[in-house]
């Protein structure tokens, strides 16, 4: 198989990729974003796989200006998953893609500033998605889960292809045809890898990603901005973070699934801002290791009554969604893994049960 037709191949499987992925996910409201870009990647693919084939070449080259729509296009996808809207005026982000249309005959000129504008793009995608996952452990019980760490490695990644692939095209004649080529392949490949690798995780991720558009409380909406917050301390708080934690243990509120700041506050009839400033304050913790550890305290409780019982069992009846968030959250707590301390937990028993058996 020649590199030609390996890259016709990779096209054609970006295309039907992207447009299953699109139709996987239009039902999803919180996705809509991520379907703009499925589109985008589909059309882009599609004019890719008629180039190069020439079967559209000779009309008009259109390829090139779809780099001015890979930087807005993720960043809008990111910002409807957290933010839960995006306005009408998002479209004028794309203007620059129809400005470019008569200008592709100059491919390695639209290339180069659809490259920089990508760049741009990436860097506010990646600011936005930082102060997101911040947010996320001062106001969700499941943040390592619904995190988008891995959606700003992804940009990141296709980032730094998309430049090199920039500097492969300034360098075609030095390069010669075959190497130009094999890296054409290349790029192409990995581009085709990171696709299939966000439709994957975001639809393993589904359950818990569709819950995060407007989830998250802005910061200064949690804090007072007068003078008198800085002057608070954890004796301000210690009366009403002992009526919370109180009520949380009683109803075992930190079993509920995801529960968030906000939820919490309607369960308990506390301000969203006084939760986290006693929390934050007296117990010196984020919102997300404080039920964390009640959920881990409920774990190491049973394990000391029975120590043959399932973890994963135990895990979805403390409110955790899934076993790897369980088990680092586990480790972060007691400095061993559910399995050390299981063992540590066997060991002390049967310990016990020598001394009781010698009495």
């Amino acid at each position: 198989m020649d590199l030609v037709t390996l890259v016709s191949l990779l096209n054609a499987g970006m295309l039907s990729i992207a447009v299953m992925g699109a139709l996987m996910f239009i039902m999803t409201p919180a996705y809509r974003g991520v379907c703009l870009l499925l589109v985008l990647v589909s059309l882009a693919a599609l004019a890719n796989l008629l180039e190069d084939l020439q079967i559209s070449r000779e009309l008009h080259l259109i390829s090139p200006v779809f780099v001015l729509g890979y930087g807005p296009a993720p960043y809008f996808a990111v910002k409807r998953l957290t933010n839960g809207f995006i306005g009408y005026q998002a479209a004028w982000h794309f203007l620059p893609m129809l400005m470019a249309l008569p200008f592709t005959a100059h491919t390695q000129s639209v290339i180069a500033v659809g490259t920089l504008w990508r760049v741009i793009y990436a860097l506010l995608t990646l600011r936005l998605i930082i102060e997101f996952n911040r947010q996320l452990t001062k106001q969700r019980s499941d943040a390592a889960e619904v995190s988008l760490a891995w959606f700003g490695w992804l940009i990141g990644v296709s980032t730094l292809i998309g430049a090199l692939d920039l500097l492969r095209l300034n360098f075609q004649l030095e390069l010669g045809a075959q190497l130009n080529m094999i890296g054409y392949a290349a790029s192409t490949f990995i581009f085709f890898i990171i696709l299939l690798l966000l439709i994957l995780i975001l639809n393993d991720r589904r359950a818990g990603l569709e819950t995060l558009a407007g989830s998250t409380i802005a910061e200064s909406s949690l804090t007072d901005t007068e003078p008198k917050r800085n002057e608070e301390s954890a004796a301000d708080y210690q009366s009403l973070f002992a009526i919370l934690d109180k009520e949380i243990r009683a109803h075992n509120w930190y079993c509920q699934p995801r529960l968030s700041l906000n939820q919490l506050a309607d369960l308990s009839g506390m301000a969203t801002r006084d939760i986290s400033r006693c929390i934050n304050l007296v117990a010196g913790m984020s919102f997300n290791d404080y039920i964390n550890q009640h959920r881990i305290e409920q774990i190491k409780h049973a394990l000391r009554e029975d120590d043959n019982t399932n973890f994963t069992d135990l895990a979805f009846a403390a409110g955790f969604s899934s076993k790897a968030t369980f088990n680092q959250s586990f480790k972060k707590a007691t400095g061993m893994t559910p399995s050390e301390f299981r063992s540590k937990q066997q060991l002390q028993n049967q310990d016990s049960n020598r001394l009781v058996s010698r009495d």
